[in-house]
């Protein structure tokens, strides 16, 4: 633990020297704005009158509610050394938005004005001095402040170069902002870890103040980082809402638990009035300070939220006194642990009674501290317990080391089979290549240029072996008909079933030219049935003729085919024959009526047919593609080359499954006359 904690110190060092080596100036000439300053409360160019940044606050408390605009003012002169350099200004920070007008001319401005009134927290105001609105003599600046409840400026504004006033803005961000949202983060992950570890173990109390101690701790920093979540101020979210949620409830909560671990840790035994009379204390102000309709009635609630978290305090030192006299150990362990904040506490009060700037950051870090030593002293009554629990169940430990070699034993012999089973999934895996690659050979590598058709078609296993069969019956250049199939299941079986069947159904096909196509499909059923003998797959699939501008479909079991007309420009399904079609192609004693449909076809009429597994790709969400988002697809799609209509088609049913699980083959084919 000695190792730990000198880790930690040298943490905390390191963060001490930034802050303050972060403060020291940089090298470039600075214009500070020492002349004197005017305000007006009367508009841009009302009355102004002189006074001290300093009395910015009194100015504020003069307006009605505390809320309105206070245009400030100065001027300054540009030397010869700053001339031609892009500069900047530093404002500090200023709350709740001000906007910022050189020489007349609005610049930009910082935080947002009402009816969407947000601050930036705790972040540095700086504005670029544009050279083009820069006279050569003396120069206005005018900001306009937004007050509502709450207000303030920087009280060492200056002009600079843009990089020195980058520089410094980073710095004043680091130590006002960021650094608050560090430990904000540091404090909302030790409270997660100790409710964690109090559901482990529920008798000790202390874990489950203490995280919730943390998470409202967490939570009120937020009020000094806000500028880190534009989430919050971008949304729309009420600037008074953040201020109650944030500033208000948290802080209270954060001062009940804080509370409420002291009792835990202490293990002092709180009676049953004093519990509710407690969380009357912090019940009571946060339903007010959830009620209030203005900033001006929130910042009186919060008063007096303080002054009841006061009382609360008071009650933890009289808690404390008490306990003295029962448990001195526990009593020290906690005052060391409250230490780091009592002592920042202590400095704060002092830097204000000297009109110092005071830095929320330092009670910020004091209470860190307390945070960091309390979780010290919480991991060394855990590992203590846990040693605790070894020691009693110290006569376990030679089962335990029977077992673990019993585990050694078995572990051997599961790396034992891993190996064995990852050689038999590589040797699969060659053996789907292969399959995959004699597949392949099946097909048509490279088609002719068919004088009355265009053809394109898109085939994508679900694994290496496609259950998808494509094929084009020509002779030359002419196309005379097509098919496509879909074998069920997946995997080898499946591909060797296609390689069977495609040359049956060509051989069939080529003969029966003179037959009617649903003829020769009966003759293909029948072969397929008798060579693929017990194998279970079976076929759906379409298989069409053409003879001039008709084409001849028939269709067995499978999805109908969509037909664009280009003259009419719209889509029909090419549905079967008669409600009495039925059956699919290779079941023994299945019955099935096939029955053949003919269409005509002019110029540019396109046809696509596809396989299920188009229609049924699933998004994340468990939803279809669907037949009706595939016709709009192909509609909107139809005056592309058809090539380009495939690629379209695969990348949106590609682009709504969202990276989702492949679970079927996809073919595609579009045929287009010519």
């Amino acid at each position: 633990m000695k190792i730990r904690f000198r880790g930690l110190h040298y943490i905390l060092i390191a963060i001490f020297l930034t802050l303050f080596t972060s403060c020291s100036k940089g090298k470039d000439p600075v214009i500070e704005l020492d002349q004197p300053w005017y305000y007006s409360t009367t508009g841009i160019k009302g009355q102004y009158i002189t006074f001290a940044l300093s009395d910015f606050d009194v100015i504020k408390k003069s307006l009605p509610n505390r809320t309105g605009n206070i245009y400030v003012k100065t001027h300054f002169t540009i030397p010869a050394e700053l001339k031609n350099k892009t500069l900047k200004i530093f404002l500090g920070n200023i709350k709740i938005a001000n906007e910022f007008y050189l020489n007349g001319n609005y610049i930009g401005n910082t935080g947002f004005f009402p009816p969407n009134t947000f601050s930036v927290g705790g972040k540095a105001s700086t504005y670029i001095i544009p050279a083009v609105l820069c006279n050569d003599s003396i120069n206005e600046i005018i900001i306009n402040i937004y007050v509502e409840g709450e207000g303030c400026i920087g009280s060492n504004p200056y002009i600079s170069t843009a990089a020195r006033i980058l520089t410094d803005e980073k710095n004043f961000d680091f130590i006002n902002s960021k650094l608050h949202l560090i430990c904000s983060w540091m404090m909302f992950v030790i409270g997660i870890m100790y409710i964690t570890v109090y559901y482990q173990r529920r008798q000790d109390k202390q874990y489950l103040s203490f995280a919730l101690m943390n998470i409202f701790s967490s939570l009120f920093l937020v009020s000094l980082c806000i500028g880190e979540y534009p989430i919050i101020y971008q949304s729309g979210f009420s600037y008074l809402w953040y201020q109650k949620i944030f500033r208000g409830i948290a802080s209270i909560l954060s001062s009940y638990f804080a509370v409420s671990f002291m009792k835990d840790y202490l293990k002092f035994h709180e009676k049953l009035t004093l519990r509710i009379f407690r969380t009357a204390l912090t019940v009571a102000p946060c339903f007010f300070i959830a009620f209030t309709s203005s900033m001006h009635d929130y910042f009186i609630w919060l008063g007096v939220s303080y002054i009841l978290v006061a009382i609360q305090m008071i009650y933890a030192c009289v808690m404390i006194f008490i306990s003295l006299r029962k448990n001195k150990r526990k009593v020290f362990e906690l005052a060391g642990g409250f230490a780091p904040v009592l002592i920042s506490v202590t400095v704060t009060a002092l830097l204000i009674l000297i009109k110092r700037n005071v830095f929320s950051l330092i009670i910020v870090l004091g209470w860190q501290f307390t945070v960091f030593t309390f979780l010290a002293m919480l991991i060394i009554f855990f590992v203590s317990q846990c040693n605790r629990v070894d020691f009693l169940n110290a006569n376990l430990e030679k089962l335990v080391q029977n077992r673990t070699e019993e585990l050694t034993r078995a572990n051997t012999t599961l790396e034992e089979t891993n190996s064995h089973l990852k050689y038999e999934i590589e040797r699969a895996d060659k053996e789907i290549e292969l399959a995959s690659f004699v597949q392949r050979s099946f097909y048509n590598v490279k088609l002719p240029d068919f004088k009355n058709f265009e053809v394109a078609y898109y085939n994508k296993p679900m694994a290496g072996v496609s259950g998808d069969l494509y094929d084009f019956y020509f002779s030359k250049d002419n196309l005379n008909g097509f098919g496509l199939f879909d074998v069920s299941g997946h995997g080898i079986s499946s591909g060797l079933v296609t390689m069977l069947v495609k040359n049956i159904i060509n051989d069939e096909f080529n003969k029966g030219n003179k037959l009617a196509l649903n003829e020769v499909l009966y003759i293909i059923n029948d072969r397929i049935i008798l060579q693929k003998g017990n194998v279970e797959n079976y076929l759906t699939g379409i298989l069409a003729r053409i003879k001039g501008n008709q084409i001849e479909f028939v269709n067995a079991g499978h999805p109908n085919a969509i037909w664009y007309k280009a003259k009419e420009n719209k889509l029909e399904l090419i549905e079967r024959g008669s409600t009495n079609e039925t059956g699919v192609i290779g079941i023994s004693d299945f019955p099935v009526n096939f029955e053949s449909v003919n269409i005509n076809v002019e110029k540019n009429d396109i046809l696509l047919l596809y396989t299920d597994g188009l229609v049924e790709t699933m998004n994340r969400n468990r939803e279809e593609f669907g037949l009706e988002r595939l016709k709009r697809t192909f509609l909107k799609n139809s005056d592309l080359p058809i090539k380009d209509q495939i690629e379209n088609i695969v990348d949106e049913a590609r682009t709504f499954a969202n990276r989702a699980k492949v679970t079927d083959d996809t073919t595609l084919l579009i045929i287009k006359k010519k």
